[in-house]
């Protein structure tokens, strides 16, 4: 079964409708014709299969398809999205009270063998107000980061959102509870459109199983999410790219499309990872009117950037990390005299 798919195409149906048909006619060929002629002891089937799969892995990863569809009108092979303006909107989260604890992390430990990334970690995230993470490379901002998202579960400690613990939840259910985050690395599915990559945060908001999509009773719900991250698009000043492929678009514009796709989640909190690495100064003027803009909603923000003018032109509270531990936190005005901090990034206090 996986070589009917891989030989007539991964990711298309008619590939694996062409595949089935090629892989069936060539074993009934195989047994019928030259399994007469080998005898019934050569085992040539299976090298026939093997060779096959060399073959297409050097020189068509992409399968058969690939090459029928270049015989086909373009308007069959490549449909374009169509999204419907009218589609109902989809439920959105209540927030919170603007200045409650959202989120808690309290004593937070993270060891990788002997390796202390995080130690006894902690800081809280207010609802409606951005806080901003800093310390030197390696101060273990990412490691905390995939500890609250749960990509990497804490060693030790509590970490609550809405007074819920979620240290042991799967990153699935963090995000089901309202916590959008992007990477450090940008993680997109490249042969997208920048349209389709952003729907994909709003899975979780559909309730359409697989059987229902197989007999194509989701529309409504697909138009849904659809007509959700063309609006995160346009909200985020990329409405000139949605219908683009995501990898043919600039690294910079790559990052704002995971914010796009995180925002399509409606989340209570958004974790960013360096989200204005690689942006020019008008993308990041954009982009620091973007989080001003989601405080103003009551979408809270946890940050973590290199570039202390952008950040400080946003943050209302920084925290700052130095070798896995809390060193300082303040109102960014506060912190750019804390003396501790400073000596943390120069090496003196100055």
């Amino acid at each position: 079964f996986f070589f009917l798919a891989l030989l007539g195409g991964i990711g298309s149906v008619w590939g694996a409708v062409l595949g089935a048909g090629v892989v069936l006619s060539l074993k009934q060929f195989l047994q019928d014709y030259w399994l007469s002629l080998m005898g019934n002891t050569s085992n040539i089937e299976g090298v026939v299969f093997a060779l096959l799969v060399v073959v297409l892995l050097h020189k068509a990863r992409f399968g058969l398809w690939s090459f029928v569809a270049r015989l086909l009108p373009s308007s069959w092979v490549n449909k374009p999205i169509v999204v419907q303006a009218e589609a109902a909107p989809l439920v959105k989260r209540s927030l919170p009270t603007r200045g409650a604890d959202l989120l808690q992390v309290k004593e937070v430990t993270k060891r990788f063998g002997g390796l202390i990334a995080n130690n006894k970690m902690h800081l809280t995230v207010k609802a409606g107000q951005i806080t901003a993470l800093i310390g030197p490379n390696g101060a273990g901002k990412s490691t905390l980061f995939n500890c609250i998202s749960g990509v990497s579960a804490a060693t030790e400690g509590e970490i609550t959102f809405l007074s819920e613990p979620i240290q042991n939840k799967a990153p699935r259910e963090i995000a089901a509870l309202g916590i959008s985050r992007t990477f450090q690395h940008v993680r997109l599915n490249l042969d997208m459109t920048v349209l389709e990559n952003v729907a994909l945060g709003a899975h979780l908001r559909g309730h359409k199983n697989f059987v229902q999509s197989a007999w194509c009773l989701d529309k409504s719900e697909e138009q849904q999410i659809l007509a959700e991250a063309q609006r995160q698009i346009q909200r985020c000043g990329l409405a000139d790219y949605q219908f683009m492929r995501a990898g043919d678009v600039a690294v910079g514009q790559q990052r704002i499309i995971e914010i796009a796709r995180a925002l399509c989640a409606d989340p209570i909190l958004l974790m960013l990872d360096e989200p204005a690495a690689g942006l020019r100064h008008a993308e990041k003027i954009q982009l620091a009117e973007l989080l001003k803009q989601l405080r103003a909603d009551g979408v809270a923000v946890l940050l973590v950037e290199h570039d202390m003018d952008f950040l400080m032109s946003v943050a209302d509270h920084v925290v700052v990390m130095e070798f896995g531990q809390w060193l300082a936190a303040g109102t960014p005005q506060e912190i750019k005299h804390n003396p501790r901090a400073l000596a943390a990034y120069h090496g003196a206090a100055l």
